[in-house]
């Protein structure tokens, strides 16, 4: 994952702001035929502090995309495109309109 590196965290800081298991984390990394679900992909893209359009490359890479009806891709798209990269603020907002 240079993405990682590019970005200048490390991996104990992308796990942890990605709210995942680093067991988890580290089969993302290390087991090409694993495929993680759509929701630990978004909280991934939020520890990146990822662009809109890095989210949609590596949403599409795993075979997924934001939709524009689906209440918490909206309010994921919304907060990589505002730059809100607290996933407890993210989480909150999913909250707030359920």
């Amino acid at each position: 994952m240079h993405i990682i590196w590019n970005k200048g965290f490390s991996e104990i800081q992308i796990y942890k702001s990605a709210n995942i298991d680093r067991r988890l984390f580290s089969k993302i990394r290390s087991d090409s035929t694993y495929h993680p679900q759509k929701q630990t992909i978004l909280q991934l893209l939020i520890a990146l502090h990822v662009s809109l359009s890095e989210a949609e490359d590596l949403l599409s890479r795993a075979g997924f995309a934001f939709s524009p009806t689906n209440k918490t891709d909206v309010i994921f798209r919304f907060c990589i495109e505002n730059k809100i990269f607290d996933l407890n603020v993210v989480e909150e907002l999913i909250y707030e309109t359920e």
